[in-house]
């Protein structure tokens, strides 16, 4: 899997002794440093996505690679909460610390920033990157 998954993914699929195949959940296959407090969202928000999977294959084999497609389509979800979480473990640049204070001044920012503990899809929208935030400041504050 190397090269197609962040560092923190492991191989979705193991094979057991005997043959048979067993596909990983949660922080299994996608271990993140609890500093987001992501675990237990992640786990819910992968067996939601694995039971739609389930229902959708119907009564199909499930073979290694369908597997592989259930896992990305879960890493779909995942990546963001992956990526959030590295950056969350450097140092916060300056525009995040800015975004950090606007959070307290501006109530708007404060619930877009938690809200991303749902879904951390939204910070590629306005927290990764510094032109992207001024932006989104700029637009909040009315400057």
């Amino acid at each position: 899997m190397a090269g197609r998954y962040a560092p923190t993914v492991r191989n979705p699929v193991g094979r057991l002794p005997g043959g048979g195949l067993v596909l990983g959940v949660a922080d299994v296959v996608v271990a993140n440093d609890p500093i987001t407090g992501q675990g237990s969202n992640s786990a819910s928000k992968c067996a939601a996505s694995y039971l739609a999977s389930i229902v959708e294959h119907g009564e199909k084999e499930f073979d290694e690679t369908w597997m592989r497609a259930t896992f990305d389509r879960y890493w779909e979800t995942a990546r963001h909460v992956t990526k959030w979480t590295n950056a969350m473990l450097a140092p916060p640049p300056e525009h995040v610390l800015n975004l950090l204070g606007a959070a307290g001044r501006l109530q708007p920012v404060a619930d877009r920033f938690a809200n991303g503990f749902d879904d951390p899809s939204d910070f590629e929208n306005f927290f990764y990157d510094p032109e992207k935030t001024g932006s989104y400041l700029a637009e909040v504050s009315g400057a």
